[in-house]
């Protein structure tokens, strides 16, 4: 059964005016709260906002977060590298791309350290392709982070708006083991895309998979309440080989860890289901 996880920030209160931010002053009481709910995984946000300072930059803090992971028994799978919604791999100057796979490629061994096997890579908003040299352009800059990551075990997952059929052509491109998809259920609803039918084109490279729910063209609600169709996207994820973590990433609020039990009740639902018995959990988890 695939672990379920929370991503930072959901398990703190909300900051205003963000709808993701690195919980700096709460980021150890999350590894507690994340246990006592009982999520098995959290997911690490990497901003650039302060981003030396982030406690995964540092060996004190690579310290830190394994003594937190020892004590509450929660682990590190993933990683969302947020940095790079602020400086990608394109439509920048050379010594800017340069600094980008820098970080990169440090981020890599920094979150080895801590037993992380993917990390999220957002092309996508400000950062998404908008042409075909962009992408041979992105391609280019992953090559040196791409052979240090297999290397450390580790996988560099896109994140992209671009359709499946596209989206996968991309990761195929790229041709390397460790290149792979980061799908994000809420982004590909907002899209106005079939969930279920992406996931079965995108299965063989899915390396993550970011649960939440979106209307059409809206922002993320509650789970149940947009328009992403779960029943058929969980019968479409047992197809696939994917067991790696389902991570929410889902609407925080006052009563942040009321809400990420009532998620995360939702989901195992789905999880605990034998295929023919995932149809009826839509309407029993409304």
């Amino acid at each position: 059964m695939n672990e379920i996880g929370i991503m930072q920030g959901r398990l703190s209160p909300a900051v205003p005016g963000r709808l993701q931010a690195f919980p700096w002053s709460t980021w150890e009481k999350e590894f507690c709260h994340a246990a006592t709910c009982g999520f098995e995984v959290i997911e690490w946000l990497f901003e650039a906002d302060r981003y030396e300072q982030n406690p995964i930059w540092t060996q004190d803090g690579v310290q830190r977060i394994r003594q937190k992971m020892a004590t509450t028994g929660i682990r590190l799978r993933s990683l969302c590298a947020d940095y790079f919604m602020v400086h990608p791999f394109f439509r920048v100057s050379e010594p800017e791309r340069t600094q980008s796979i820098a970080v990169l490629n440090r981020l890599i061994l920094q979150a080895a350290g801590v037993g992380i096997k993917t990390i999220l890579l957002p092309v996508l908003e400000g950062a998404g392709i908008r042409a075909d040299t962009e992408k041979i352009q992105l391609l280019d800059a992953l090559c040196e982070p791409l052979s240090l990551a297999i290397r450390h075990g580790i996988r560099l997952g896109l994140e992209t708006e671009l359709p499946a059929a596209e989206y996968r052509a991309l990761v195929e491109r790229g041709n390397h083991p460790a290149l792979g998809v980061y799908f994000d259920t809420g982004n590909a609803v907002a899209k106005g895309h079939d969930i279920a039918a992406e996931i079965r084109v995108l299965g063989p490279f899915l390396c993550g998979i970011h649960i939440k729910d979106r209307t059409c063209g809206g922002p993320s609600v509650l789970l149940g309440q947009g328009d992403a169709d779960f029943t058929s996207f969980f019968q479409a994820m047992g197809e696939t080989a994917y067991i790696g973590p389902l991570v929410l990433e889902t609407p925080s609020g006052n009563d942040f860890l009321a809400l990420a039990g009532t998620h995360l009740k939702y989901v195992r639902e789905y999880c605990n289901q034998a295929p023919a018995e995932v149809n009826s959990v839509r309407q029993v988890s409304r």
